[in-house]
């Protein structure tokens, strides 16, 4: 069966780095869009009298009703993000979804461990807001790896939960650093350095990678070389 349309407005447009805005939706009352932190929509994009569709995470969270997030990076020559950098706020779009399998394992009796790089961050938002929102007890791992410091996405607000919240443990990890006190480096290396002894290390954690594909392909490599379990690394890679 086919997944439900529906339309949402945007709301609110904020610029969170120099090449990626963040896009707030507000769905009609009647709505009542129930998905699993870590999904996906289908955007029905209006481009030259015709629809693009393109798949985007949301990262926003589920308790968070009549609202869906999104974190949308502009790409030089893309149809989609060369649209919304031009929409403007209370513009409807047509939605398909929730999509996805790419969610929280159950049950929750793990501490997860997030590798995002980029806005690969999105889906990882979700999952953190809604367990925090859960109160999840056990340690919530937030390494998050970006080539320059101002690339850090919900940067302020991740620290935040840092401070409300001692289970939330968030390391982010520049690779090209100019003025940066914290971890430098990628992120796999950020992982070493936590958790240098594997498997006694990981033996209660389950990870997720999310990100650009060739990205990915390479953490999640060299998290099996260093003896994790391929049934405990999970990726969503994108294209």
């Amino acid at each position: 069966m086919p997944a439900p349309t529906f339309e949402a407005t945007i709301e609110n447009i904020d610029q969170l780095t120099y090449n990626v805005r963040g896009f707030r939706f507000r769905l009609p009352s009647d709505i009542d869009f129930n998905f699993k932190p870590g999904q996906f929509v289908i955007m029905h994009i209006p481009h030259e009298g015709k629809t693009v569709k393109r798949a985007y995470s949301i990262a926003s969270a589920p308790h968070e009703k009549g609202i869906l997030e999104f974190c949308i990076q502009k790409l030089e020559g893309g149809i989609a993000s060369n649209f919304f950098w031009n929409v403007k706020e209370h513009t409807k779009l047509t939605f398909g979804g929730p999509h996805g399998t790419f969610y929280l394992k159950e049950p929750l009796d793990y501490e997860p461990v997030f590798m995002p790089t980029g806005t690969g961050v999105a889906p990882f938002r979700s999952m953190i807001k809604h367990l925090l929102h859960i109160n999840y007890t056990k340690p919530i791992w937030l390494l998050f790896g970006t080539r320059y410091e101002h690339s850090l996405l919900y940067e302020s607000e991740f620290r935040k939960f840092s401070k409300l919240r001692r289970n939330f443990k968030y390391i982010p990890t520049v690779s090209r650093a100019k003025e940066w006190s914290g971890e430098r480096g990628h992120v796999q290396d950020t992982f070493a350095k936590y958790f240098p002894n594997v498997p006694e290390d990981t033996a209660n954690k389950q990870i997720y990678l999310c990100g650009w594909d060739k990205v990915v392909k390479a953490v999640s490599t060299d998290l099996a070389d260093k003896g994790i379990p391929q049934e405990q690394i999970h990726f969503e890679e994108w294209t």
